[in-house]
């Protein structure tokens, strides 16, 4: 991957915000792309055109925020992107992104692999996570207030013909942005199977991950906040172990490091609760105010490794 590369990516991270992945935001694009197809069929047949293209654009940019996400979740997972990138060298530019917190392994190896086809998309999520392709059979929506009720129907109706569409979908893309064609590639009738199996493949490998990584998701806000919660604990033990090992340090001034922290500790909680001033008296402050302190929660963990890694005196 060129250096430059590193900063397109960079950029495009920005651009998408912090929020990476989400399946129902891309399955609305689609229903809204759906909707304007609808709206101009028999009217602007040329314009139909740009329709599998933009199809192909929201699978590859969903995959690559997929990949990411499994890369970097799970360290299984991560152990296994090697075989996706074997013979790749990461150079010291890109650890330099990685230390700064601009990049992560997991970008490295969704903008490494080739999403060109349907089959090889399948064998890059099969060798992250085995048996992925019976997964997307089987997977329904995962709300850790349905469990009771689960197996839920499947969210693919069809494996094989939503996989025959899609194998379409990537031959069409090619002929309209490779050889601009006098004639027609497919009609609308094609084009709504087109729509429904990316719209389903996404929805179902959304699920899948969640599967994957989560094994559910809260549907509502009280749900939201309890997990918020339990992830923020869990931040803050793995803050703990860090504190005792670098207080463990040599000729470390314990009674400075204990003071630090406390003011440390004072201004996280003042920030995450400035933050979630916004909705003061409402039912997301929890999550808002829990979010923000994991995040900073995880900064200072990199700020007490780095005194970790750095110190003289060991």
């Amino acid at each position: 991957m060129r250096r430059s590369s590193y900063q397109q990516i960079i950029d495009r991270n920005v651009r998408r915000g912090e929020h990476r992945r989400l399946g129902t935001e891309l399955v609305g694009q689609i229903n809204a792309l759906r909707a304007e197809v609808d709206a101009i069929t028999g009217i602007a047949p040329l314009h139909l055109q740009f329709a599998p293209i933009r199809l192909v654009t929201i699978l590859e940019v969903f995959l690559r925020e997929v990949i990411a996400e499994l890369v970097d979740g799970d360290e299984a997972i991560f152990e296994r992107a090697e075989k996706l990138v074997k013979g790749t060298k990461i150079d010291l530019a890109f650890a330099a992104h990685v230390d700064r917190r601009e990049l992560t392994i997991g970008d490295f190896v969704a903008h490494t692999v080739s999403l060109s086809g349907v089959d090889g998309i399948m064998n890059i999520l099969d060798t992250l996570v085995g048996g992925f392709a019976g997964r997307l059979q089987t997977v329904h929506p995962r709300w850790t207030e349905e469990m009771d009720e689960w197996p839920l129907p499947p969210i693919v109706a069809d494996y094989d013909v939503m996989m025959t569409s899609l194998a379409r979908l990537f031959e069409v893309r090619h002929v309209l942005t490779h050889e601009l064609p006098t004639g027609t590639v497919f009609d609308s009738k094609e084009l709504s199977d087109l729509i429904d199996a990316t719209s389903t493949f996404v929805e179902a490998t959304d699920w899948s991950v969640i599967d994957v990584l989560r094994g559910s998701v809260p549907q509502t806000q009280s749900g939201m906040n309890i997990v918020a919660g339990e992830d923020l604990r869990r931040e803050e033990e793995e803050l703990e172990a860090i504190l005792r090992k670098v207080a463990a340090l040599p000729r470390i001034d314990g009674d400075a490091l204990q003071e630090l922290q406390a003011a440390w500790a004072d201004f996280a909680n003042r920030h995450a609760g400035l933050l979630a001033s916004q909705v003061e008296g409402g039912s997301m402050y929890p999550l808002l105010w829990a979010g923000e302190k994991a995040s900073l929660v995880r900064d200072r963990i990199t700020q007490l490794k780095g005194i970790l890694d750095g110190w003289w005196d060991r």
